[in-house]
Formats: structure tokens, sequence, C-alpha cells
């Protein structure tokens, strides 16, 4: 079963502003949340029932924050967070 990526305004602001390296390694973290949203972790460890992941991509540069929604069979993207390590 497939789940349907919702992605917020802001996220997808975030996403145009990736690089090219940023933008293939989202892809693929993208067909995994379609596929299988439980794969990321808490948001915050403290409260791992608290409904919201993070999934981090492409070699740890990037961050996705959402919010999977399985009685809907959807996946809210709300933040995607990219790093670029080699700039330091």
């Amino acid at each position: 079963m497939a789940y349907t990526l919702d992605i917020d305004p802001v996220a997808r602001a975030q996403i145009r502003a990736l690089p090219a390296a940023g933008a293939a390694a989202l892809t693929d973290a993208l067909k995994v949340l379609e596929l299988v949203p439980e794969r990321g972790e808490p948001l915050n460890a403290d409260n791992p029932y608290g409904g919201l992941y993070q999934l981090p991509f492409g070699s740890g540069c990037g961050l996705i924050t959402y919010l999977p929604l399985a009685d809907q069979d959807r996946v809210d993207l709300l933040m995607v967070t990219w790093v670029d390590f080699g700039q330091y």
C-alpha cells in the first residue's frame, strides 16, 4: 500500500531551495515515506507516541519532519532541512 504525500507550502519552498544533490536524495527518501512512513524516528524521543516523525536523508545532510496519518493513508510533509557540511 502506498501513502499519499501532502506537502506543506513551507516544505515546498524548502524543497525548491535544495541543491541538486539534496533534491536527488530527497526523491529517494520520499519513496520510503510513501511505502513505510514508520521507518522514521519520533521527533521527540521523550514522547515517542507524539505523532511527529523525522527521517534523515542524503547521508545525514537532510532531515524531513512529517506527520503520518495511517488511518487516512497519508503522510503530511511539514519541513525539509538541508545542511551542506562541505561549506564548513
